[in-house]
């Protein structure tokens, strides 16, 4: 990757849907060069182009989890274990007080209660200990790299648990998991018209 590379990627940083013509005008090369550079990068996985949505105007919640665990085997587990989570933004090992830490969008507190205590990493065989701090929309970076529209198929979670069954989705206490075909919030894409009636709200 050499300088004219980086340029191209930083522009593209600021306007995902800028043209060729107008990258190469920029910096001095013709929109033929742009476009052989472009497949070169994506061809070897150095960028990935994608649309990242606007944490402030999805009301998003971030949830940082920070997880000790036995050795780095576990942490690989976790690792390819939520790796198609839809909420999980970062989930990266770090060296430290932790071994992983993961950043996450949640929408409610009672589904961020679930997600601490039911159905996280941190319950996870092998997990020593965790912490989690929450807040709201990250003032930087403003855009999130999120799929709010996952493909939908039964009750499971990518993780493997079953929401259907589980105690606080019985209870009005979690929407769910938004790949799964019961998933119950509104930030996410879901196949019902409008969610079932909750209980006392806490976002």
């Amino acid at each position: 990757m050499d300088n004219h590379d980086k340029q191209i990627i930083s522009m593209l940083l600021e306007d995902g849907r800028r043209s060729l013509s107008e990258i190469g005008d920029k910096i001095g090369m013709s929109h033929v060069a742009i476009s052989k550079r472009l497949d070169r990068l994506l061809s070897e996985d150095q960028i990935k182009i994608q649309a990242a949505v606007n944490a402030d105007s999805i009301d998003a919640k971030i949830l940082f989890v920070g997880l000790e665990t036995e050795n780095m085997e576990v942490t690989e587990h976790l690792i390819e274990k939520y790796k198609d989570c839809p909420r999980i933004i970062t989930l990266a090992p770090v060296t430290g007080r932790y071994n992983l830490f993961a950043v996450m969008v949640v929408e409610d507190t009672w589904t961020l209660e679930s997600i601490i205590g039911t159905c996280s990493m941190s319950t996870e065989k092998g997990v020593r200990k965790s912490e989690s701090w929450f807040g709201n929309a990250p003032a930087i970076p403003k855009y999130l790299p999120l799929d709010l529209s996952p493909e939908q198929t039964d009750s499971k979670t990518p993780c493997g648990r079953d929401c259907a069954t589980c105690r606080r989705y019985e209870i009005d206490k979690c929407v769910g998991c938004p790949p799964s075909s019961v998933y119950e919030g509104l930030l996410w894409k879901s196949d019902k018209t409008k969610p079932r009636r909750r209980r006392k709200s806490r976002t």
